[in-house]
């Protein structure tokens, strides 16, 4: 099946050889090799396709990631634009066996698309829906696995800003960990690019820092413990921390089969 691109498209399914939407008109394959299968997610400025590779003998599939946000608020707008130019820029940067590969960086029809390696696997957040809260051998492999990770990406002055239990997946068969949604990401080289006048990032995971509008490579650190005590205990990460003490008391959430060595 075709999936047609076109927001506003009634009935955007279509048979697997269109060439054109036969709702709305629109041609289907993106950048003439690209077609849209299915919406595998949505998000605050567009959405998320299976696609399939038509130039490729194969025909592999991909993730194509599209920014579908309205243009009335030219200022809105123009964020949007540039945190998909940010994204282009950061994964063609950050070569990694742990980040998604930027395979196409284009736009079409008025509409922006990045199109990356697909990841098949969970998320930390559907395996902790599937399971239950992790013991702390699975939190030990996470920190092993993410920090180096982070380490890579903060060495060539990037910070993630968005680190969550849905922003990491777990590969299908290999099982490594991988970090998605460098959407939000910012280059961090200089004093005025730590700075965005707005919150961005998940409220629940943010660090002080970024809250106040200035993220740094720590911040990422502290979004990545935040996630961990979540997967500890399930429990939202607003309700782990006391306002009135100033202090967490995730420990206090722990559930009785979870033990921890200090």
């Amino acid at each position: 099946m075709s999936y047609c691109t076109n927001i506003d498209c009634l009935r955007p399914q279509n048979s697997d050889s269109s060439r054109f939407c036969n709702s709305c008109g629109q041609e289907l394959l993106l950048k003439q090799r690209y077609r849209p299968l299915a919406v595998i997610g949505s998000g605050g400025f567009g959405r998320t396709f299976l696609a399939i590779d038509e130039h490729l003998p194969d025909q592999p599939k991909c993730a194509v990631k599209q920014l579908c946000f309205q243009k009335e608020n030219t200022e809105i707008w123009h964020k949007a634009v540039n945190l998909f130019h940010q994204e282009a820029l950061h994964l063609n940067e950050l070569e990694h066996s742990q980040i998604p590969k930027l395979l196409a960086h284009f736009e079409q029809n008025q509409k922006f698309y990045i199109v990356e390696e697909l990841v098949d696997g969970q998320t930390l957040a559907q395996e902790l829906q599937k399971q239950g809260v992790f013991q702390e051998p699975q939190i030990w492999e996470i920190l092993k696995s993410l920090l180096l990770t982070l380490q890579f990406i903060h060495s060539r002055q990037v910070i993630h800003r968005d680190i969550k239990p849905e922003n990491i997946m777990r590969r299908s068969g290999r099982g490594d960990l991988v970090l998605i949604d460098f959407g939000v990401a910012k280059l961090a080289n200089n004093a005025k690019q730590l700075r965005t006048g707005t919150i961005v990032g998940s409220p629940e995971y943010v660090a002080p820092e970024q809250m106040r509008g200035k993220a740094l490579p720590a911040s990422d650190l502290y979004s990545l413990g935040v996630t961990c005590i979540y997967l500890l205990t399930d429990v939202s990460p607003f309700d782990l921390f006391d306002i009135a003490n100033d202090r967490w008391v995730w420990q206090e959430y722990l559930p009785a089969n979870i033990l921890l060595a200090f």
